[in-house]
């Protein structure tokens, strides 16, 4: 079976949000869209960190509208690009402990998010490999 890229795996085109967003609107994203990890971007359009399910069930039975993007995120985006070999993002999952990478593509003095890879798109890109089948 040959190498995989990232970019062979990956979710095209990202979710993204402001720092000042409210919560009720990122978690009605993530509702209506059935996505599971919204960007959050500055206003140059800067990855400041990313917000998950995780991330939102801190916030179980308290008032949503209470609370922005920028105090729930985790800081800090991991990224990857597009032509990296699957087996490198996920160690670097493994590495920096994520469930998700960033997929950039990078220039000379910019770069722009492409996507997201997560731990669930690298399983998936496994197909094909022996299963062990459980039954009962």
């Amino acid at each position: 079976m040959p190498d995989k890229t990232v970019g062979d795996l990956m979710h095209k085109g990202i979710m993204a949000c402001r720092p000042d967003t409210p919560m009720t609107e990122v978690v009605r994203i993530v509702l209506d869209t059935d996505v599971h990890a919204i960007v959050v971007m500055d206003g140059h359009n800067r990855p400041q960190g990313m917000i998950s399910e995780p991330d939102i069930i801190r916030l179980y039975g308290t008032d949503l509208s209470r609370h922005t993007a920028r105090e729930v995120m985790s800081e800090g985006v991991q990224t990857i690009e597009p032509d990296q070999l699957a087996r490198l993002a996920a160690a670097r999952m493994l590495e920096k402990g994520v469930q998700r990478l960033l997929v950039i593509e990078s220039g000379q003095e910019t770069y722009r998010p492409v996507g997201i890879i997560s731990a669930n798109d690298l399983v998936k890109g496994m197909r094909g490999a022996r299963w062990i089948w459980h039954i009962g």
